[in-house]
Formats: C-alpha cells, sequence, structure tokens
C-alpha cells in the first residue's frame, strides 16, 4: 500500500479526487497506487467490475488534469493499441494540494461572514439572510411564513475551526511527503 491510498482514507481527499476524476477516481488511483507502476484500462475495468469505458473515462480525466500518464504499445500480431497508465506522483500531490487551499480559502470566507454579520433563518431550512434582509422581510421567511430565528454562529464557527484544523493537517502531510 503505497502513500496514495494512505491519503484517500481522509474523507476530505476522496472527495478532491472525485471532483477531478469522477465517482471511480479514488477507487482507480487505490488500484494503481497498489499495482506500484502501470496499469491498462482492461486490468482496472476487471480489477472494480465495471465497464472499460467507465475506466477510460476516469483516466482521461486524471490525464486532462495531468495528474495521469500512459504509454502506447503496439502488439505486432493485431495491430491493436495497449495504453498503460501511470500516476504523476508530483501532480497528484500539487491538485490535491490546490482543492486543499481552494477549501481553505472557503472556509475563511465563511468564517469573516460569520464574524461580521448577524443571520437569521428559517427553522425550516427555507431562507437564510442576513440581519438587513430579515428586518426588511419583518423577520417572516417569504416562502412559508414562519418566523426566522437568529443563527447560533457560535456552533458554526466551532465547526469551522475543526475544518480549518483538519485543512492545516492535510496541507502538512502533503507537504511532508
Amino acid at each position: 500500500m503505497g502513500w496514495i491510498t494512505e491519503l484517500l482514507k481522509r474523507e476530505r481527499i476522496r472527495k478532491y479526487i472525485e471532483r477531478l476524476g469522477g465517482e471511480y477516481g479514488p477507487k482507480v488511483l487505490e488500484i494503481m497506487d497498489s499495482a506500484g507502476g502501470s496499469v491498462t484500462d482492461e486490468y482496472v475495468a476487471e480489477f472494480l467490475g465495471v465497464k472499460v469505458t467507465i475506466v477510460r473515462t476516469v483516466f482521461n480525466r486524471f490525464h486532462f488534469w495531468g495528474l495521469v500518464d500512459y504509454k502506447k504499445e503496439r502488439d505486432p500480431d493485431t495491430g491493436w493499441y495497449t495504453f498503460r497508465w501511470f500516476i504523476r506522483v508530483g501532480r497528484i500531490r500539487d491538485a490535491i494540494m490546490k482543492e486543499v487551499e481552494a477549501d481553505e480559502k472557503e472556509v475563511i470566507k465563511k468564517m469573516e461572514e460569520l464574524s461580521n454579520y448577524m443571520f437569521f433563518e428559517c427553522p425550516k431550512g427555507h431562507e437564510r439572510v442576513v440581519f438587513e434582509v430579515a428586518a426588511e422581510l419583518n423577520f417572516t421567511c417569504p416562502v412559508c411564513g414562519a418566523v426566522l430565528k437568529p443563527v447560533d454562529t457560535e456552533k458554526e464557527m466551532e465547526r469551522l475551526r475543526k475544518e480549518l484544523n483538519d485543512i492545516a493537517n492535510i496541507k502538512a502531510t502533503l507537504r511532508s511527503l
């Protein structure tokens, strides 16, 4: 088991890889990582029990992002080409770091908003607005007419602090690879 498989045990990193390669992206990388070298799309498809076109789609998405590359080999008897795919290790780390940093910026932005504004929300989940808008709406949800309640921002801030801590841990792990 390689370092990519270890990284993919973290839910956040699995989500990043899914963003880049699709639903099967993390599983494809795990198979490639455990194979320790290059793999064919047929091998991965058989291992996953899915159509080879699904695996090729994942490889093409990863190739677009520069996460994998391939070598083309021609069978002298049939004339058919076989593509042997391999991981571009440094690019995987860079791509994950880029996703982590984007999430970090988003979390910081949310924390700043929570610090600078007072929010009100519909108890049924229809609307969430800042104080000024809530006042214009007479603290009434425009969808269902329920009374808008103040949001407990401290609970949300605590969740965001934990998220920021998780992001910092992932960044430290990536830097150490």
